[in-house]
C-alpha cells in the first residue's frame, strides 16, 4: 500500500447548515502536504487565531462560512 496525503478545506455555513468540504490537493510527502497545509490555514484564521468569514458561492447565492483545513492521511492500494 502507498500512502498520499490530502489537504481538505471543510466550510461550515455561519447562519445556516450547509457545510463543503473541497479536496485542496494530495501529495506523495507527508511533508509538502503539512506546508500546503499552513499556507491554506493563514487564509482562514488571523495571527490571533480568530477565524476570517469566507464566501462560498452556491446555487442558491453565497454562503457565509467558518473555514478549517486539515490533512487526511489515505492507503491507496496500486493493484
Amino acid at each position: 500500500m502507498k500512502k498520499v496525503y490530502a489537504v481538505v478545506t471543510v466550510a461550515r455555513q455561519v447562519d445556516g447548515e450547509y457545510v463543503f468540504i473541497k479536496t485542496e490537493k494530495a501529495f506523495a510527502s507527508a511533508q509538502k502536504a503539512d506546508a500546503m497545509l499552513k499556507a491554506v490555514k493563514a487564509q482562514y484564521v488571523t495571527p490571533e487565531g480568530k477565524w476570517k468569514p469566507q464566501v462560498v458561492s452556491t446555487g442558491q447565492g453565497d454562503a457565509t462560512c467558518q473555514c478549517e483545513a486539515g490533512v487526511f492521511e489515505i492507503e491507496v492500494d496500486e493493484t
